[in-house]
């Protein structure tokens, strides 16, 4: 194993923060109780300057394995890219992620919070919760650190939450390079020859 080679980013503890703030305190992320209709609750800051572009909550286009996605939005605008279409949904909207979508979201308003709760599937809430605090944590602590993020430490979290990087090029080719980056930039490279972990428990802290 090469681990002297994976970058290393202080980590902070948020596995018992709920919710977390991030990018001083500009996003929040917030978890649902385990009967509500919704997993977790995500707070935007205005769209108004470039610093809200690479927000620890912003997703990369992507699409999931397994899951359908639901969005309601709370208040404010969201934009959502869904198979290169633009879609603006607002106050009290809701917006459906077929599986297999390729697909982001952001705040579309640059004088707005945007406030948004969403769900995958509530079979995998604990799987999802995981994967939300870690990947956001991360992003996070890198922003702090000034250190760009790892691809294979990112690819690792993807590889278990069933996340795909929506790669360009015809669909079904991005689809199938997308899961062979998962696998062996993530899962091989990442885990198995850089020492990187699916989960750390300063992130996460697993239920009992």
């Amino acid at each position: 194993m090469l681990s002297f080679l994976a970058k290393k980013v202080p980590r902070t503890t948020t596995a018992t923060l709920n919710p977390i703030l991030f990018d001083s305190g500009r996003s929040s992320i917030e978890f649902k109780a385990p009967n509500d209709q919704y997993l977790v609750v995500n707070r935007w800051p205005p769209a108004s300057n470039e610093l809200n572009k690479n927000i620890a909550l912003r997703p990369p286009l992507h699409w999931h394995r397994h899951q359908t996605e639901m969005f309601h939005v709370i208040s404010g605008t969201a934009r959502f890219t869904s198979n290169g279409q633009d879609i603006l949904k607002t106050r009290g909207q809701s917006m459906l992620i077929p599986v297999e979508t390729f697909h982001t979201f952001c705040n579309a308003s640059a004088t707005e919070e945007l406030v948004i709760e969403f769900v995958l599937e509530p079979r995998w809430r604990d799987r999802d919760e995981c994967f939300f605090r870690n990947v956001q944590s991360y992003r996070d602590d890198c922003r702090k650190s000034g250190t760009a993020r790892s691809l294979p430490q990112v690819l690792l979290f993807n590889w278990m939450g069933g996340v795909v990087l929506a790669l360009p090029g015809p669909p079904v080719l991005a689809r199938l390079l997308g899961v062979w980056m998962n696998f062996f930039g993530g899962l091989i490279l990442g885990k198995y020859i850089l020492g990187y972990k699916e989960s750390y428990p300063e992130y996460y802290k697993p239920k009992a």
